[in-house]
């Protein structure tokens, strides 16, 4: 980033200096989310370029990439799972296979987004306002088979849909919105 803004900064630089631009003599200033490099000499800064390019709000690291692989995987196997038990002729099999499948999925979405920090957004020790459906997931999931034992099928099944919308598509639409990683991709594709 330093070198080309050196070298947008010699191209622009009115002052037909013969010494190019150095990254040691840039300053690189945050602006409404643009940067800023700017020559100083003595007499102060003799050349300035706006530079379209903005951080990302959050990179995709491994850890990003496992929890989002694994909140996409529960999603779709958390539908095969309540789609089994609304079929015209109940495929209890399919619904126990795809159910144990969805809660080790959502597990490992919830332990995973415990690692997962974001500082730019609204915090308390890296934990955002969506770090709230971590104990809400993992309590849902407890409380769903605490019922299964008991033989509460009912409250299960309404526990279970509960956690499947609230956890997996409220929170996968919130994903989208802009300012978030998949948010900027998708809106970014579409513009």
């Amino acid at each position: 980033v330093l070198k080309l803004l050196c070298d947008m900064c010699a191209r622009t630089n009115k002052q037909k200096t013969s010494t190019p631009l150095t990254p040691a003599e840039v300053q690189l200033a945050p602006v409404s989310g643009h940067f800023v490099a700017k020559r100083w000499s003595a007499a102060g800064p003799t050349c300035t370029v706006m530079c379209n390019h903005q951080e990302p709000a959050m990179q995709l690291t491994p850890l990003i990439a496992f929890h989002m692989s694994s909140a996409i995987a529960a999603t779709l196997t958390g539908a095969i799972t309540l789609w089994a038990r609304r079929h015209a002729g109940p495929l209890p099999w399919l619904h126990r296979i795809a159910g144990r499948g969805f809660v080790l999925l959502m597990l490992a979405t919830a332990i995973s987004a415990l690692f997962i920090r974001d500082f730019k957004l609204p915090n308390w020790a890296g934990f955002t306002p969506v770090h709230l459906l971590i104990p809400v997931t993992l309590g849902g999931l407890a409380l769903s088979f605490w019922h299964l034992a008991h033989r509460r099928i009912a409250q299960h099944r309404s526990v279970m849909r509960k956690l499947y919308f609230g956890s997996c598509v409220v929170a996968g639409l919130f994903t989208l919105l802009p300012g978030r990683l998949l948010g900027n991709l998708l809106w970014q594709r579409l513009a």
